[in-house]
């Protein structure tokens, strides 16, 4: 009797907080608008062009990586005057297709921070110049790719922190949640180790491998001073028994190497999405 085996696979290095992808911050003053001045739509029609593929060979890229994203975007921030006014912060994540030619289509919003954060984040990523396509078997493909970026005002509302300097809201008064530092944090064993870890204990659920339910969950994580692993949660989730599966094995989780800022070990936030995969093709033979 043939039966399907299940892949679950990972894409470690594009998303951990201030990894290739990341919130960014601005060294210069910040330049803030009214609402009015914004332009708030929340989404784009599809372009035709094709197969969207899930895990192609090569991701897509801003062009010239991601440090020149960070200038473009640090560059681009126009920080809403009402949510200035109001300390308005957080994090914004949005997902988007990156079309054969570059361009990108298809934004959808996947994790909020207010409607002002929301647009202004999709206004940048808009006007983002064409980047490098996906490959996959050799040839161009459509792919989907992420782009998180967190909103934080310093104390006098009007300047962006640097990027070392960029923080989440603490969940302990008495201690700072990073999202980028000088040197993030590492699992043991590395990138590689980690899909490893998550490729030997996640176990795909029975009811939505029968459902044939697949698709992507992003989460998020805290990596303490001293290495532990806390506050593990779903950012954007996909199913229940999904969610909960991704949860239990971030949760297995060893210490790992603490992030560092400032030669200080620190606690950063860090993102990380599983994709769930039922490979159609892969099949077991069994007597």
């Amino acid at each position: 009797m043939r039966v399907n085996t299940m892949i679950v696979s990972t894409l470690i290095s594009l998303f951990l907080l201030a990894g290739s992808f990341q919130a960014i911050g601005a060294k210069s003053t910040l330049n803030i608008y009214t609402a009015n001045e914004l332009h708030m739509e929340q989404s784009n029609p599809p372009k035709a062009g094709g197969k969207i593929i899930e895990l192609p060979d090569i991701d897509p890229m801003y062009a010239g990586g991601s440090s020149e994203m960070t200038r473009f975007i640090a560059a681009s921030l126009r920080y809403p005057r009402e949510a200035a006014d109001n300390n308005i912060q957080g994090l914004v994540v949005y997902n988007f297709v990156v079309e054969l030619d570059g361009t990108l289509s298809d934004f959808e919003l996947m994790h909020r921070a207010h409607p002002l954060l929301d647009a202004e984040a999709l206004r940048i990523i808009q006007s983002m110049p064409a980047w490098r396509p996906a490959v996959y078997k050799g040839q161009n493909v459509r792919a989907r790719q992420y782009v998180p970026m967190y909103f934080k005002l310093n104390k006098d509302g009007y300047r962006a922190s640097t990027a070392t300097q960029r923080k989440v809201m603490p969940l302990d008064p008495n201690e700072d949640i990073f999202t980028i530092v000088d040197q993030m944090p590492q699992f043991p064993t590395g990138e590689e180790g980690l899909g490893r870890f998550l490729s030997e204990y996640i176990r795909y659920p029975s009811r939505a491998r029968e459902e044939g339910i697949q698709g992507r969950i992003l989460c998020s994580f805290i990596v303490r001073k001293d290495g532990t692993v806390s506050n593990v949660e779903v950012v954007n989730g996909l199913h229940n028994e999904l969610d909960n599966e991704a949860l239990r094995v971030l949760s297995m989780m060893p210490k790992w190497t603490p992030g560092m800022n400032d030669n200080e070990a620190v606690s950063v936030k860090c993102i990380l999405p599983i994709d769930f995969t039922i490979d159609e093709d892969a099949m077991v033979l069994k007597d």
